[in-house]
């Protein structure tokens, strides 16, 4: 099973920039959550056509994708998404509904090592060991939710493109 968040695009050799500039996006799909030079940057729309610029810096993926979740889940909760849901069955096919509406199918439950998958029905799971133990998400293609570029001295950019409607966190403070 895929535990990231994201997709996933490895940089084996070459120099490691600070700025990943031009790193396409839809245009239309704001707010995106970015990563900057020492943490995460909410960007309310993309430049031009439908472009990016991601800090590059020192991090995990685990420690990135749990930031990552954490502010999601905050910011959903602060601009009344919905898709912060409570850790209980009805929960789940609240947040599989939230999903649905927006035509995103099949997606996958990542969830943390106390969260109680007996909750959800039977759907694509993955253990993440970077998830808060008690929560999880729901995710459906992770190209549609973001990417996360890996450079080979642990040095990540990445861009989440749809956090809006393209994650539903269970737990996260509610």
């Amino acid at each position: 099973m895929n535990p990231n968040l994201l997709s996933i695009v490895h940089y084996a050799s070459g120099r490691r920039p600070f700025m990943l500039d031009g790193v396409p996006v839809p245009a239309e799909s704001g707010p995106f959550l970015v990563t900057s030079s020492k943490s995460l940057l909410w960007v309310e729309r993309a430049f031009g056509d439908g472009f990016l610029r991601l800090g590059v810096r020192q991090a995990t993926t685990g420690d990135l994708f749990r930031s990552m979740v954490e502010s999601i889940a905050s910011e959903g909760i602060t601009r009344e998404w919905g898709n912060v849901l409570p850790t209980t069955s009805e929960g789940v096919l609240e947040g599989l509904s939230y999903l649905h509406y927006y035509d995103l199918q099949d997606p996958t439950l990542l969830y943390g090592s106390e969260f109680d998958i007996s909750v959800a029905p039977e759907i694509t799971r993955s253990p993440a060991d970077w998830m808060p133990p008690t929560w999880a998400v729901l995710v459906p293609s992770r190209e549609y939710v973001g990417t996360a570029f890996l450079f080979g001295d642990g040095h990540v950019g990445a861009v989440v493109h749809n956090p809006s409607r393209g994650i539903v966190v269970l737990g996260g403070g509610v």
